[in-house]
């Protein structure tokens, strides 16, 4: 596994190209999705209505839901961030605009094929059966949650380059120890120039 700045500047660093619209509604309408699956799994498993296998389930009408409603949240958050609301006041107007949107897309399925997909009309805190106001917490955290999944979605770079190694050095090589029989000193040791010989004059004159 790579790692290192190189690494990184694939997805969140500089180069490349941002998520456009259209790619920032597919991956909203994706996590969408997550969210809806994961919702229902506990919320039946809290009711008795699922078991620890935590089946959750979604509606292909809710991917472009959330990617138009996400991206609303965009526009909505970065506006109210400027206006100097707290956070938590975000979370509240983001809260209604979840309410919104489901309450709007419902009524718009309910005309465009005879009926919604989630049906609320059980519960004593419905509206219309298109949205369930006792849901408010979960909307409310939601929103919350929001401002730093989006920050981090349009941060994230398509087709960056990786930045390019460093030249790699080549190490030395380390010195070889030399033995006390080693054949090169036993070389030197015969190259050695030999003593001279002494003379025959020398000899006559002891």
């Amino acid at each position: 596994m790579s790692g290192g700045r190189g690494a990184s500047a694939g997805w969140a660093g500089p180069g490349g190209q941002r998520l456009g619209l259209l790619g920032r509604f597919v991956v909203y309408g994706l996590i969408g999705w997550c969210i809806e699956c994961f919702f229902t799994s506990v919320v039946d498993l809290a009711s008795g209505a699922g078991d620890l296998r935590l089946k959750g389930y979604s509606y292909l009408w809710m991917h472009p839901i959330w990617g138009v409603g996400l991206l609303l949240g965009e526009r909505l958050s970065l506006g109210l961030q400027r206006a100097g609301l707290t956070r938590a006041t975000r979370a509240l107007v983001g809260m209604a605009l979840c309410f919104a949107v489901e309450y709007a897309t419902g009524a718009l399925l309910v005309g465009l094929i005879g009926r919604c997909p989630w049906d609320y009309s059980a519960s004593q805190w419905s509206v219309n059966g298109l949205i369930r106001l006792d849901y408010a917490p979960f909307w409310w955290m939601c929103s919350w949650l929001y401002e730093p999944l989006g920050a981090l979605i349009r941060r994230v770079h398509i087709g960056a380059e990786a930045a390019e190694p460093g030249p790699v050095l080549e190490a030395e090589p380390e010195p070889q120890a030399v033995s006390p029989a080693s054949p090169a000193l036993w070389a030197a040791s015969a190259t050695r120039a030999p003593l001279p010989k002494p003379t025959a004059q020398a000899v006559s004159g002891l």
